[in-house]
């Protein structure tokens, strides 16, 4: 070999480990985003959610005095948003840890629905400053799959069985994999963010719930207070009858916890002031809980006004046929 072509090898081989040294310092980056949250935001900080998706108004979640409200771009409506459904959001999105690469092609971007087609989630302080954001794309459960122990950290994941969802932030042509299933963040319309909780109150506090119906047909429920609460189990007795404790818990269950399934937007609480059936529930702090209904045109749903809500919710009627509107006779044990 003569010297000119060494010093052709030579540099050729000096090119190559050059190369691949950058294309290593490359991957090693991009793997070390495994490490990383996609979305590495501090929830304290955030104020505002908004929620943009294809062919629909963008939501706006708000937080204001430590409570959140929920608002479409299509309307100048603002409704009190869940608080459950809030606290989802933060504790699901923020810090997901990436699992894997899924492309780094745009040309991809359709197949995991992180396109146009994909909501954009964007998280804004108090400012209104951006904190970060995210395009929440397909969602799939990977079924179990056959085989041995072989294959990467993926690989194993999927055959376990999980649920993943694509995602990637919006400046990024990257397609994370994250170990989470984010659909409901990006189907959820603006009645499923609003706060469906007519109220909320401790089973042990309701101490007598008054029942008014239609041709006088009203009757009283009492808890029968035993001496030591924590060794009887509590009893329930209505006109002297002692009533079945596996009929009247799905009440109280109801009852103290009640949450609407829609809202008649066109009404308001006042609308209900004659409704044909009243439920008033006595607590133990001498407070009451009042809930009156009326049944739908449609005949699918109760239109229910309660203490403190200002809305006219919209309840299932077969639900609460069930466990709820009943007669007397329907509380007492079996003969």
């Amino acid at each position: 070999m003569t010297n000119a072509t060494k010093t052709l090898a030579l540099v050729f081989a000096g090119s190559l480990v050059l190369a691949l040294a950058t294309s290593w310092q490359w991957d090693s980056t991009s793997s070390a985003a495994f490490q990383n949250e996609v979305l590495p935001v501090d929830t304290s900080t955030v104020q505002t959610i908004r929620i943009a998706g294809p062919d629909r108004p963008t939501l706006r979640l708000t937080r204001s005095d430590g409570n959140w409200t929920v608002s479409s771009a299509d309307t100048t409506a603002t409704y009190p948003a869940s608080p459950d459904a809030v606290g989802k959001l933060l504790r699901s999105v923020p810090g997901l840890a990436i699992e894997a690469v899924a492309t780094r092609r745009p040309a991809k971007h359709p197949r995991y629905g992180v396109d146009s087609t994909g909501t954009t989630l964007t998280l804004l302080d108090a400012s209104g400053e951006r904190l970060g954001a995210l395009v929440l794309g397909r969602t799939q459960f990977r079924d179990a799959a056959g085989g041995g122990a072989a294959g990467g950290p993926l690989q194993r994941r999927r055959r376990t069985g999980t649920t993943i969802t694509y995602v990637r932030p919006p400046e990024q042509p990257d397609v994370y994999v994250v170990e989470a299933s984010l659909r409901s963040f990006s189907a959820w319309d603006l009645t499923d963010w609003r706060d469906k909780r007519l109220w909320s109150v401790s089973r042990a506090q309701v101490q007598r719930i008054d029942f008014s119906y239609p041709a006088d047909s009203s009757f009283t429920l009492r808890r029968v207070t035993a001496p030591d609460t924590a060794a009887v189990p509590e009893t329930w007795v209505s006109a002297g009858d002692t009533l079945s404790q596996r009929r009247v818990s799905p009440l109280l269950r109801t009852l103290t916890a009640p949450r609407a399934d829609g809202f008649a937007e066109a009404l308001s609480p006042s609308d209900l002031q004659n409704a044909p059936y009243t439920l008033r529930l006595h607590l133990a702090d001498d407070t009451q809980r009042t809930l009156r209904l009326s049944p739908a045109p449609t005949g699918s749903f109760y239109r229910a006004a309660a203490d403190g809500y200002a809305y006219v919710a919209e309840l299932r009627e077969e639900a609460w046929n069930d466990s709820v509107l009943r007669g007397r006779s329907a509380f007492l044990p079996d003969d």
